[in-house]
């Protein structure tokens, strides 16, 4: 008698481990496993120095400073790939609001016809949309008025292409023999501040290219300015290469 119930306490146990275990791979499978959330190009990535290639995928928006980049690059594709430029030699944030038809107006030249700046990311089909513009305002309408245009701008830029990356450019610095009454390097300094704080409240990425060439004095070097006896505000090749070296660190 003993012998039996010996028998089958052993199968009873038995039992429960193989149930026991099924329940168990059963279980297994659907319990909640932590997401692995791979990373996406959906935010800015500050983390590292970018290549040259990454700028693949980039629209430069920009007046004579960038239009020099934009010849250095072609010259250099080692600095920023196959970035597109999109830029006129006075163009700037208040009169890109104009009618393209507009007499007076002044828009981007690119692949053979001007184009308004709006349309930037869907002309070029780029996503990541670098803007420097503001240096033709200040003179004309005060930081203020300068940044009025801008907010316009990026407005306009996002509403035709909504996921478009905004990288705003801060103003660069002249020699300090160029300096005007209405239009200085303290007055860009000042306009420099406003687009970071705008830059700060909506989320988009401000680039202090100003700092990255200005001297202690925040003027900008002689040796980087291609026209230090004329206006005083743009660059040469060195600066240039400069210039490219801050965005890939920075972008």
């Amino acid at each position: 008698m003993k012998k039996y119930f010996a028998i089958v306490l052993m199968l009873l146990l038995c039992m429960v481990v193989l149930f026991s275990g099924c329940k168990s791979a059963k279980s297994t499978p659907t319990e909640a496993q932590p997401e692995t959330v791979a990373a996406t190009d959906s935010g800015y990535d500050t983390t590292s120095p970018k290549s040259a290639e990454w700028f693949d995928n980039a629209v430069f928006v920009g007046d004579s400073v960038t239009l020099k980049l934009d010849y250095y690059c072609q010259e250099h594709p080692e600095a920023l790939g196959k970035a597109s430029f999109y830029c006129a030699g006075s163009l700037g944030y208040t009169n890109a609001l104009w009618a393209l038809d507009d007499p007076k107006a002044v828009h981007p030249f690119y692949e053979g016809a001007n184009h308004l700046v709006e349309d930037c990311a869907e002309v070029t089909g780029k996503k990541n949309v670098f803007i420097m513009l503001g240096m033709n305002d200040i003179g004309l309408y005060g930081t203020d008025g300068a940044m009025d245009s801008c907010k316009q701008i990026v407005t306009k830029i996002l509403e035709k292409s909504p996921d478009a990356r905004i990288y705003l450019q801060s103003v660069t610095p002249m020699i300090e023999s160029a300096q005007m009454e209405t239009f200085n390097n303290t007055l860009v300094k000042e306009f420099n501040g406003k687009l970071k704080a705008y830059c700060d409240e909506k989320g988009y990425h401000y680039l202090d290219v100003y700092s990255a060439l200005a001297d202690e004095k925040g003027n900008l070097p002689k040796e980087l300015c291609s026209d230090p006896d004329n206006m005083g505000l743009h660059f040469n090749d060195t600066s240039c290469q400069m210039w490219a070296d801050y965005l890939k660190k920075n972008a």
